[in-house]
């Protein structure tokens, strides 16, 4: 079972904390019209929901959902986060093939490389995906969702003023971190999964680098030998990740860059066309124009009517 966050509403937290649990501990019974997001530190939680026994270590992360009865079926002492949520922060996503998540987080992932930064498009038509359990490996990734809690306690605790509404943006940064994990988790080869790894490791590094070095001109020279790697070949498993090539998607930056500029700067066509990395204003226009189907003027002139 996965859950997919519900990105039109905010999710309302109705307590988040940690518990030390004494020796000989059993979680209690409870029925709860929340979800519960349970992470632990260390030590052992006996729990199970509708027959499903879960023994949850550190590390682990297991999400509880509203309307069902848990309970503890085994003695035990935890330290563990517990994240009280609202019942409309997901919808369930019932996957029982492989294929079909790994396919439909592939996708997911490419929206982002295809999606317009300046529109609404990530929020609508992405999907933040949560597995019902998931086991965190990963120690720094496993430090920084924990270090989100911890951020979100404090918050809640201090009860300052707009205490719930810091909580809620945590709960979606930490959700945020959870599923990316997942994501990359699943996205392997099960053929190769340590090469798949270094294509995801990879294509990361080398989209940090375009998006860094986007106003210089590359080459394919240039990047081969900053990412250290045949230049054709890393076109490929880029392609594979993304959905573009190397340049297609340099080209995206670039004019995704240039609408904030027009829109928000007060530099002239041909300055943005220099500062974008574009030969001159020509090849600017005509890239611009073949991408979104205006000339640089007619996109300001456009947005401005609306």
């Amino acid at each position: 079972m996965y859950f997919c966050l519900n990105t039109d509403l905010l999710p309302k937290v109705s307590y988040i904390g940690r518990t030390i649990t004494p020796k000989h501990w059993v979680h209690h019974n409870r029925n709860s019209e929340e979800y519960l997001l349970y992470l632990i530190h260390s030590g052992t939680l006996y729990v199970q929901e509708r027959g499903i026994k879960f023994a949850l270590h550190a590390g682990d992360m297991l999400l509880l959902e509203p309307g069902f009865s848990h309970e503890g079926y085994q003695e035990s002492s935890c330290d563990y986060y517990a994240i009280h949520f609202s019942a409309d922060t997901f919808t369930t996503f019932d996957c029982s093939q492989f294929d079909t998540i790994e396919s439909t987080l592939l996708a997911n992932k490419r929206l982002f490389y295809n999606c317009d930064p300046l529109s609404y498009e990530p929020y609508t038509k992405s999907r933040l995906f949560i597995p019902k359990d998931l086991r965190i490996t990963d120690s720094s990734v496993f430090e920084q969702v924990e270090q989100g809690i911890q951020e979100a306690i404090f918050s809640y605790e201090e009860q300052n003023e707009h205490f719930k509404l810091i909580c809620s943006c945590k709960l979606i940064e930490i959700l945020t971190l959870l599923s990316n994990y997942f994501s990359n988790k699943v996205l392997r080869d099960p053929a190769g999964q340590h090469s798949m790894a270094v294509h995801l490791s990879k294509t990361q590094e080398l989209l940090a680098y375009l998006r860094k070095s986007y106003q210089e001109k590359l080459t394919g020279e240039q990047i081969a030998k900053e990412m250290n790697m045949n230049f054709d070949y890393l076109n490929r498993i880029f392609k594979k990740q993304t959905g573009f090539t190397i340049f297609a998607y340099l080209l995206t930056i670039r004019i995704n860059k240039a609408k904030e500029l027009l829109l928000h700067g007060t530099m002239k066509s041909y300055e943005i066309a220099r500062v974008v990395g574009f030969r001159d204003e020509y090849h600017f226009s005509k890239a611009f124009k073949k991408s979104v189907g205006l000339t640089p003027t007619q996109f300001l002139q456009h947005v401005k009517e609306d």
